[in-house]
């Protein structure tokens, strides 16, 4: 469930709706912030939703920003048009969270609304008040290597909490104040033209497909977007555009290349290694612009389903 600093999407998006997020039917590309899908371990059935919120400071966790307030209540949307109880866990930026530490956390279900300030040893009782079995860890998280860009939350709930599996949501699409697809967003150095869903990831699909379902089937589509090493970019108002600059981690820089997006809808298949499996089914690639702009993506989504009948 890790996310990544540098996203050229997100970044894109950003910068188109600096002025006024509002105007954005695609939602959660403020990389700083995560919506995780609890489900159960046996078989990917969601449990609950937590956003994972890290503040600059201590002042901060009693009131929040403007934007946090939008994004809560944006939660509770979803959390309602999904009906499953959702907790937004709020604390100071730092490498390590331990069971014995405070932290700040608001509960949404069923239309009600509660806050407060516990211990992070107190979750599994919390949990416990809405059928959600979890067990908590007497030990000390330890920060791996490739922890650099995961959250104090996400290593002491790895370490700490025994409590089904995570998901992260990467962005959604909204329409008349509900939520009609979500993306899981993907990118590659491999050929664009070559790459498809890897089957390790297989786990976090079925998470987000029966999310997808609970939410009322609606879309979930795998995007897809190349890398390029930095000497193969393009030039002027074409690189600066459609071209974003990331760091990956030991191998340099690199761009994000979102001109051209390649779309898959997953869909869940009955008999797949003789019991249901998501299976992502290659819808075909689409212009970052067209993708966007909702008629444009309507357009597209209608022309591969008359294809598919044909």
């Amino acid at each position: 469930m890790e996310r990544y600093k540098d996203n050229g999407l997100c970044d894109f998006l950003k910068e188109k709706y600096k002025n006024n997020e509002a105007d954005s039917d695609i939602k959660f590309f403020d990389t700083d912030k995560s919506l995780l899908v609890v489900a159960e371990k046996k078989d990917a059935e969601p449990l609950c939703l937590i956003i994972d919120d890290r503040v600059k400071k201590e002042a901060d966790l009693e009131n929040g920003t403007e934007s946090e307030r939008e994004h809560w209540k944006l939660c509770c949307m979803i959390a309602q048009q999904a009906e499953l109880p959702l907790f937004w866990i709020r604390y100071v930026d730092c490498e390590i969270l331990n069971n014995s530490d405070y932290v700040h956390l608001g509960i949404f279900n069923k239309g009600q609304k509660k806050y407060g300030r516990i211990q992070l040893s107190q979750m599994p009782t919390i949990f416990s008040r809405f059928k959600i079995e979890a067990e908590l860890e007497n030990r000390t998280p330890q920060k791996r290597k490739n922890d650099s860009l995961s959250s104090a939350f996400h290593i002491w709930q790895r370490e700490c909490l025994r409590v089904g599996i995570f998901a992260d949501v990467d962005l959604i699409r909204l329409r008349g104040g509900r939520v009609v697809e979500l993306m899981e967003l993907k990118r590659s150095y491999i050929p664009f033209d070559k790459w498809n869903p890897y089957n390790n990831d297989i786990n976090n699909f079925s998470i987000l497909c029966n999310f997808c379902r609970k939410l009322g089937n609606v879309d979930f589509h795998i995007v897809f977007n190349a890398q390029v090493n930095a000497g193969l970019h393009g030039s002027g108002a074409e690189l600066g555009k459609y071209y974003r600059r990331i760091e990956k981690r030991g191998k340099g820089d690199f761009y994000d290349k979102i001109d051209i997006l390649k779309l898959y809808r997953v869909e869940r298949r009955e008999n797949v290694y003789y019991y249901p499996l998501p299976y992502p089914v290659l819808l075909g690639t689409i212009s970052l612009e067209d993708y966007l702009e909702y008629g444009a993506y309507e357009k597209f989504l209608r022309e591969r389903e008359s294809e598919e009948r044909i």
